[in-house]
């Protein structure tokens, strides 16, 4: 069996993440060194915090080239974990204009901004419906979580150049929110499967079963 490699960058919930990998059942380590990336597998992108850091951490490490590297050229799977996810896209608007990895086109935009009400509450902390928008080629991830709630926490959203790239999403008062994308060997959930109990545990088993 393949082991899953979880990237330490400085942001992100890393044990929790290694928890739950090995509870589904897979062998998992969590990698420090840019020389490890391209050995890795699979790999896992996690993320708390703000965009700017995240970026900055990952060029500090000399991160960015090799993951380029693994995602584009060996095309190698790689999964991205809330801000992790939002990582991929093209730019993020937190807090001033920054650069993400571009790995799937589109930009990060706040709550707030794209919201037309009011009363929305900014960020999301909730356990929030996942509406599938259709069924990936490559992973069955909608297998046993028709109708599941997971755990989001985030004051900015995904705002895709392509629908195409959009799996599943949620409903969060007037915003239809990007809660799984998908580029090939690219994907990205903006809610917490490490976080979401049994369900989370449900949707690593997925993704991760087209590994054996």
């Amino acid at each position: 069996m393949k082991t899953i490699s979880i990237l330490n960058y400085g942001c992100g919930n890393l044990l929790s993440i290694k928890r739950a990998i090995e509870e589904v059942g897979y062998n998992s380590k969590i990698i420090s060194e840019k020389g490890e990336i391209e050995k890795a597998n699979f790999i896992i992108l996690p993320g708390v915090g703000a965009f700017e850091n995240a970026m900055n951490l990952l060029k500090q490490k000399n991160y960015i080239e090799p993951l380029k590297q693994y995602v584009l050229k060996e095309k190698k799977p790689i999964l991205g974990i809330c801000l992790g996810m939002q990582l991929f896209l093209t730019k993020s608007f937190e807090m001033g204009e920054h650069d993400g990895l571009d790995f799937i086109s589109g930009e990060v935009i706040s709550l707030n901004k794209l919201s037309k009400n009011k009363e929305i509450k900014v960020p999301q902390i909730n356990w929030n419906k996942i509406k599938f928008a259709k069924e990936s080629k490559t992973i069955n991830i909608q297998k046993n979580l028709l109708n599941k709630s997971f755990y989001f926490i985030h004051s900015y959203m995904a705002k895709l150049t392509d629908q195409k790239n959009l799996l599943g999403y949620c409903n969060y008062y007037d915003l239809s929110i990007p809660a799984v994308i998908q580029s090939e060997n690219i994907l990205g959930c903006q809610f917490h499967p490490e976080k979401s109990g049994k369900n989370g545990l449900t949707i690593f088993k997925n993704i991760l079963s087209e590994l054996k």
